[in-house]
């Protein structure tokens, strides 16, 4: 019996689920576990471990979603600590947005009526991409705006070919989510914006709808746009004011201690403009790689000179121009992962575009899968050969934090411990009983480290000062204690970057 395209949809979209699942799992079982990840496993474990229990505890510096999502086998993780400790709980939420993105493209291309061939070839070109599979097991919220931001693109060319109002509100809770995800929707959605206002200006089915006299056609713009953005405006709006409510910072989010400025001062110069755009490059390019196949197929179909063409570079090349712009006034660093939106954008806009090749789309399909199998292929070599496309491997959780709580847990479980969650967040992950921990998201911390003697603290850990230890708050109020200590502390143990000592009364 054959399966409905709907049905082929659930099932791809669930054995794609499980799979990356697994291989997350894996990479748990093996320590391959992400500290960005693990730091949003690390904020939903807060909520339910420390004293006192409660939702703020989850912290503000990371959008929530990815921790929400976790919430349920972080919970479960009472019964068994290696649902978050084993990345389990990370590898579950990256899948499920992988699942997500995989059906939304796969439905995308029988929404479009494209071949059956083609919607299958360029799903699976997509879904079995070695970064794409990488990233849709290691907990990384890169996969989860990526998710959200083909479903915004999907829903983008589908209205721009049926013109039906459901996939402008597709569209706009999309956006809703991955803002949830990640603060850099924002700029994202402005992009999306500029491609909607182009296709309105000259779709000749939406000049159907205003007057060409006048300035008709910009209230008409304009009305379409704030149905799309004013969701994830809203959404914004109320997480800039609980951001406000609560630390007295309105923009807490971006502009913090521990925020993606404060520190991006703690990476290399660029050297200036041309610095900058040599390094993007060195690392874009293989990402850019089905984009220049996609140009170079609509180029040889007749369609390159198109104003969807323009959509088509804005939408997916959006994200790594905001990036690069970033880089250029110090605000942000320079990851390889933060380049990776246009292979992801740019298989969200294969149904559209050979959806519009009509009689040339086998010849249109050709081209851009030989650009996504390069791709593919490519990965599938650097991840083995090159450092530089591997660096993600290397930033896992700080080097002996088990061994650390393991020595917490024998040798101070007699009094209250003081630490900055900041790099120890994984130590507290593997505490026995976190809740006598004193950390960031507890009630009194300030006060705590301020005067750790007054506040009855009887235990310290602080990590070197070296290797982003400068970011720990204990270093920033005492910066001698970690290379000779406090008169009123004693030195019990240095593990790795972090030091144990015990307050002296």
């Amino acid at each position: 019996m054959r399966l409905s395209e709907n049905k082929k949809e659930w099932v791809f979209a669930g054995a794609v689920f499980l799979l990356e699942w697994a291989l997350g799992i894996y990479l748990g079982y093996h320590r391959i576990l992400l500290s960005d990840a693990m730091t949003r496993t690390a904020n939903a474990f807060y909520v339910f471990y420390t004293i006192p229990h409660r939702l703020f505890s989850m912290g503000l510096r990371l959008n929530p979603l990815p921790s929400v999502i976790q919430f349920p086998l972080v919970l479960l993780s009472k019964l068994w600590r290696p649902l978050v400790t084993g990345g389990i709980s990370m590898a579950f939420a990256s899948a499920l947005f992988q699942a997500w993105a995989v059906k939304t493209l796969y439905s995308c291309f029988h929404k479009m009526k494209c071949r059956e061939g083609h919607a299958l070839l360029f799903t699976l070109l997509y879904a079995l991409n070695p970064y794409i599979v990488f990233y849709g097991a290691n907990g990384m919220s890169e996969i989860m705006m990526g998710a959200a931001g083909i479903q915004v693109i999907c829903s983008l060319t589908l209205w721009m070919r049926k013109g039906r109002p459901q996939y402008i509100l597709s569209m706009a809770f999309s956006l809703v989510i991955m803002f949830l995800v990640r603060w850099e929707a924002l700029p994202f959605a402005l992009f999306i914006g500029i491609c909607m206002a182009i296709h309105m200006l000259t779709s000749n089915r939406e000049k159907r709808y205003y007057s060409k006299e006048g300035l008709e056609s910009l209230w008409y713009v304009e009305g379409t746009l704030w149905v799309t953005f004013l969701p994830v405006l809203f959404t914004a709006c109320v997480w800039i004011f609980y951001n406000w409510s609560m630390t007295g910072n309105p923009f807490y989010f971006i502009n913090s201690a521990n925020s993606l400025s404060a520190l991006s001062s703690n990476h290399w110069n660029y050297g200036g403009f041309p610095g900058v755009m040599s390094f993007v490059f060195s690392r874009s390019w293989p990402f850019l790689i089905p984009l220049v196949l996609i140009l170079a197929a609509r180029l040889v179909t007749g369609k390159l000179i198109h104003h969807d063409t323009a959509i088509v570079l804005i939408a997916v090349l959006g994200t790594t121009v905001f990036t690069t712009v970033m880089m250029l006034f110090g605000k942000s660093g320079g990851y390889v992962r933060y380049f990776c939106y246009p292979l992801m954008f740019s298989a969200a806009f294969m149904p559209y575009l050979l959806n519009m090749a009509r009689k040339a789309g086998v010849e249109a399909a050709r081209i851009a899968a030989f650009g996504f199998a390069v791709c593919a292929v490519f990965f599938g070599w650097t991840f083995t050969r090159s450092s530089l496309f591997r660096e993600d491997l290397l930033m896992n959780v700080p080097a002996y934090s088990e061994e650390l709580a393991n020595f917490l847990n024998s040798h101070c479980n007699d009094g209250k411990i003081l630490m900055d969650s900041y790099r120890g967040y994984y130590v507290i992950m593997n505490m026995d009983e976190p809740e006598k921990l004193i950390i960031n998201s507890s009630e009194g911390f300030e006060d705590a480290v301020n005067d750790p003697v007054r506040c009855h603290i009887n235990y310290l850990v602080v990590s070197e000062y070296e290797n982003n230890g400068n970011m720990d708050i204990l270093n920033e109020t005492w910066p001698y204690l970690f290379s000779g200590g406090e008169v009123w502390t004693e030195e019990l143990a240095s593990i790795g970057e972090f030091k144990v000592f015990r307050v002296i009364r």
